[in-house]
Parts: structure tokens; C-alpha cells; sequence
């Protein structure tokens, strides 16, 4: 038993005291051993280390393209949805910082009747109680001491939150952005192919003319005029579903971009990069890809939620006032001889119940490595889903150069036996099947235009750009995220 005297002071030699185990309150966070090392040594053809702008898809300089991705980012629900849920965690943040301020408590009671005082004082005095009002104020101030950084380490874990909720956020622009680029050059894509298709059919149609007249001069049969318009037909069956896929995307577009009405595109020719598709230096791209960031606050918070609930393990330490009246009559409750108050500090400690505590502090532990586990396989998907882009962009890239040469090797072909033909030194059937083989390429051709578009806003994607909100122009953007 303390001497009297250090009695009244021993509430704040306990709290001068408990600071100094504070040591044990706090943990090592738990960090990603993935190698950092360049995630790839050499870069395919028409690829280059170049930072990748913030805005990628104004590097097909297509002003249609530019407008519809900003409506997209501007109107679209699903990035809404986000925004609103970051706005959520970003209050909930503000609800934690108000932790670190006292609370304040005021009530106000008031009652008619007689009090057990009233009648004790009565019987001592041969009196009556008589019924009277009666009022009971109080006001109450409480203030945590953060001893062992329970609240800060709440307010960081709200913050680290809110962080994850505005990455995710960034990660729907990225989705958007790519998605809405995908739509436009699918129609432009398409309308490119219908095109071709209807180019095929004019030749075709001048075909059936010159053979319908070598018919009627006996030159040819009816089998090879119905040759030909069988090609002709299949040809144009073709042109439906390509208009009507393009109506699909344009219908896509309008979702996309909050529209209920579509808006007609007018897009003829597939859009081109002038130049070497930049996609950064080494580990450059991970750092601005949002769900790696999302994944990287989350384990943040994880960990955080470790050092919080390990705090409960030891005394919480408040400070308290209180300033209440004894008098019921409301003209004296502010009197002198009336007025109580008390102040001092208060020290709870969850003792007995250490064993329930120290079972969350490993449950929390146990998902810390479980977001660990997250990050380390979220930095190893996005590795993956680059080097994947990059080598289907290389491949698209060369099959679409392939298709190109033996598009200009069917064309000479195709020439080459017209002439022989109409020389008689050629039989038809080989000019038929040449100028298949030329619809042909033509249309793949075409189509590996759209491919390889998609393509390049596939690694765009991956690399994790679209989502900088300040990033306005191609001349001052560097690729690093804001």
C-alpha cells in the first residue's frame, strides 16, 4: 500500500509509466519478397521505352476518339459508383481523425414528484414533502490518451483505406478509358471491312457482266457464270453482320459514355500510331497500374489493423471531467453550494478477457499475410498480363506484315491471270480461285487492322494508363502518375 500522501498522484505515475512498455504494442509490417529486377531485357519491333503518356489514346490523333473517351470519364455510371464509394471511405476517414478530439456529453433531466431526499428530510422534521419539480444537469468531457497509438494507427488505417478506395477508382478509368477506345475503333474497324467487302462485290459485279456477255457470245458456259455469282453471293452475305456489329459498338459506345440516345459514328479508316509504341522503362509501369496500388494500401491497412488490435492488449488510458448540480430547483443549479465537478484520469484494462484479445491479434495477423499473399500475386499478374500483350502485339504485329505482303503477292496474281485468260492460255476456274484467294486476303487484311488496334489498347491497358485526371496534354506528359 502506497504512503497517503502518493496516494492522489498514483494515477499519474501509472500513466508517466505505461508509455515505457509501448515497444510491445507495435509490429514489423509485413513486405513483398518479389525480385525487382527488369521485367524484360529486349523490346519486340515498333515498341519503345518511351514513357507512356497519361492520355495514350490522343496518340492517334483522332479528335472523335479524344471526345468520346472524355464524355466516357465524365459520365460513366460504373466509374460513378466508384467515385461514390471513395467518397464514402474518404468520410469514414474523416470519422477516424475525429477520434484524436474529446468527446462531450450533456444532459438534461427533469422530473415531477417527490425524491427519497425530500421525503428523508420530511420524517426528520415532522413535515410533509410536498410534490415539486425537480432538474439534473450534467456535462461530461472524455479524452483517449493514446498510449499506445491505437488512434493514430486507426486514422492511418482509414487513410490507407480511402487510398485503396480512389486507387480502385483510378483502376475503373483505366477500364474505361480502354474500353471506350476498343468500341470506337471496333466501328471504325468494322466500317473499314464493310468497305473492302463492298469494293470486292464492284469487282465481282463487273466479273458477272463480262461473263454474262462471253455467255451470250458462246465463249463460256452457264457453269461459270454461276461460278461467279455463287462467289458474288458469298460475298455479299458477308456485309449484314459486319453492319450490324458495328451498330453493337456504337450501342456500346453509348453505354460507355452515359448516353441513352446513340450517337452515330462516322468513322471510315482505322486509326494509326505515327510512331514506336511507348511502353516505359523496366519496373516504371507497375508503380502507375491502380490495382497494384489498391493491392499495396490494402496490405497497408492490414497491417495497421495489427498494430489496433494489438493495442487492446494493454491499459486504455482516458482523461475525464464531469460538472453536474445537486440542486433540483431550476433558479439554483448554478449556486456555488450546489455545483459538483470531477476530474482525473481513468485506466481500463480488458484483463480477463487477454486470451479472446490475443486470439484477434493473431486472427489479424493471419490476414496481413493473406493481403501479403494478394500483393505479391497481383504484382505477378500484372507482370504476366504485360509480357503477354507485349508478345500477342508482336505476333499481331507480324502476322498483320504477312498478310500485307501476300496481299500485294495475290494481287499480281490475280492481274497475271486475267491477262492469261483473256490470252486463252489460262482456264477459268484458276482465275476464279485467284480472285477468291484476293477477297480473301483483302478482307483479312482488313480485320487484322482491327486486331492489331486492339492489340496495342490491350497493352496500353496493362500498362496501367488512363487513369491521370491532370495529365492534359501529350507535349508535358512525362508517364509517371501525378
Amino acid at each position: 500500500m502506497p504512503p497517503a500522501c502518493l496516494r492522489p498522484l498514483l494515477p499519474w505515475l501509472l500513466m508517466a509509466l505505461l508509455p515505457g512498455c509501448s515497444q510491445w504494442a507495435s509490429h514489423e509490417p509485413a513486405r513483398s519478397s518479389l525480385p525487382t529486377t527488369n521485367p524484360w531485357q529486349t523490346l519486340p519491333a515498333q515498341v519503345s521505352g518511351e514513357p507512356l503518356p497519361g492520355q495514350w489514346w490522343q496518340l492517334y490523333h483522332d479528335p472523335a476518339l479524344d471526345h468520346l473517351v472524355r464524355e466516357a470519364l465524365a459520365h460513366n455510371r460504373d466509374l460513378a459508383q466508384a467515385g461514390a464509394h471513395a467518397q464514402a471511405l474518404l468520410a469514414g476517414l474523416h470519422e477516424a481523425d475525429a477520434q484524436r478530439w474529446p468527446s462531450t456529453t450533456v444532459d438534461m433531466g427533469a422530473s415531477y414528484g417527490k425524491t427519497a431526499d425530500d421525503q428523508t428530510l420530511a420524517k426528520a422534521t415532522g413535515s410533509h414533502a410536498p410534490a415539486q419539480w425537480a432538474f439534473n444537469p450534467g456535462l461530461e468531457l472524455a479524452y483517449q490518451m493514446d498510449v499506445w497509438g491505437q488512434v493514430q494507427h486507426a486514422i492511418e488505417r482509414a487513410q490507407a483505406n480511402a487510398q485503396a478506395a480512389a486507387a480502385a477508382q483510378d483502376q475503373v478509368r483505366v477500364t474505361v478509358a480502354a474500353q471506350t477506345t476498343r468500341a470506337y475503333v471496333g466501328t471504325c474497324a468494322l466500317a473499314a471491312r464493310a468497305r473492302v467487302q463492298r469494293q470486292s462485290l464492284a469487282v465481282l459485279a463487273d466479273s458477272v457482266r463480262l461473263l454474262q456477255r462471253q455467255r451470250q457470245a458462246g465463249l463460256v458456259t452457264d457453269f461459270e457464270v454461276s461460278r461467279m455469282q455463287a462467289l458474288q453471293g458469298q460475298v455479299q452475305a458477308g456485309l449484314p453482320m459486319l453492319e450490324a456489329r458495328r451498330q453493337a459498338a456504337v450501342f456500346e459506345l453509348a453505354t460507355l459514355t452515359g448516353n441513352p440516345t446513340p450517337t452515330p459514328v462516322d468513322c471510315q479508316q482505322v486509326p494509326q500510331l505515327s510512331a514506336a509504341l511507348p511502353v516505359g522503362d523496366g519496373w516504371q509501369w507497375l508503380a502507375r497500374r491502380p490495382d497494384i496500388r489498391q493491392a499495396q494500401r490494402e496490405l497497408q491497412a492490414a497491417s495497421l489493423q495489427v498494430d489496433i488490435t494489438q493495442a487492446d492488449l494493454y491499459p486504455k488510458v482516458s482523461f475525464g471531467a464531469s460538472l453536474t448540480s445537486s440542486s433540483h430547483p431550476l433558479n439554483q443549479l448554478g449556486d456555488s453550494h450546489a455545483v459538483m465537478f470531477g476530474i482525473g484520469p481513468l485506466i481500463s484494462w480488458q484483463f480477463p478477457n487477454r486470451a479472446a484479445n490475443r486470439a484477434r491479434v493473431e486472427q489479424a495477423r493471419a490476414l496481413e499475410q493473406g493481403q501479403l499473399a494478394r500483393f505479391d500475386a497481383q504484382v505477378l499478374g500484372a507482370l504476366q498480363q504485360v509480357r503477354q500483350a507485349l508478345v500477342l502485339y508482336d505476333g499481331e504485329r507480324q502476322r498483320h506484315a504477312a498478310l500485307a505482303q501476300a496481299l500485294g503477292s495475290s494481287r499480281r496474281a490475280f492481274d497475271l491471270a486475267q491477262r492469261n485468260y483473256r490470252a486463252g492460255a489460262l482456264d477459268f476456274l484458276d482465275v476464279l480461285d485467284s480472285e477468291r484467294e484476293l477477297i480473301g486476303l483483302q478482307a483479312g487484311l482488313a480485320d487484322a487492322d482491327g486486331q492489331l488496334l486492339q492489340r496495342q489498347i490491350d497493352l496500353f491497358a496493362a500498362l496501367g494508363g488512363g487513369w491521370q485526371r491532370d495529365d492534359t496534354s501529350l507535349s508535358t506528359a512525362d508517364g509517371t502518375a501525378p
